[in-house]
């Protein structure tokens, strides 16, 4: 697994050995960025079940201004520790957070900052998709600059209210995954 842009392209990125973790590939976090790419630069991202952090650490490759990692397994923060030591990521730039990510999510959406750009990456199995998807359908214009939550195929994720037509909801297939992509309307006309 490596960056697939920005200044650390081509880095090698540790993994976490077995199948309870399935980290983002190569090809569809290309995907992702490519989605996301103008909301990037200068952005204070959070990337939810990290993982090995490669949605976060591609951001930061690709000009993010500060990145929060998020996941609940302490081995997982360990390899994203890792990573970040391998690609020389600066400290003030990201921050680690062993957390829910549904809670730590409602808490820094109930926080005054800057816009967030959500990449989240749950577990295939279970509800925390859709719990994420409705968390970031109700934030409201100027709380998120846009989410991409990756997720089963077999999943509907993101089938709720675009809290007053404020968001439109997209989904992209790749395979056995599917990207639901949240943005900004802006002045009743879909955004970047």
């Amino acid at each position: 697994m490596r960056i697939t842009g920005g200044t650390w392209r081509g880095r090698r990125l540790q993994t976490l050995p077995g199948s309870d973790v399935r980290p983002t590939s190569d090809r569809v976090r290309e995907a992702v960025f490519n989605i996301v790419a103008a909301a990037v630069p200068g952005a204070a991202v959070a990337d939810l079940c990290c993982g090995n952090g490669s949605l976060g650490l591609e951001a930061l490759s690709r000009g993010a201004a500060h990145v929060d990692f998020v996941d609940r397994a302490p081995a997982c923060l360990a390899v994203v520790r890792e990573n970040l030591q391998r690609c020389g990521a600066p400290e003030h730039q990201w921050s680690m957070h062993r957390a829910d990510a549904v809670r730590w999510l409602r808490r820094r959406l109930a926080q005054a900052g800057p816009p967030l750009l959500v990449l989240a990456d749950p577990p295939y199995a279970g509800d925390l998709a859709e719990d994420l998807a409705r968390i970031l359908v109700d934030a409201g214009p100027g709380m998120l600059l846009g989410a991409v939550l990756e997720h089963s195929r077999a999943l509907a994720v993101g089938q709720q209210d675009t809290n007053g037509g404020c968001w439109r909801l997209q989904a992209r297939s790749y395979g056995r995954t599917t990207l639901t992509l949240l943005r900004p309307r802006l002045n009743g006309r879909d955004g970047g």
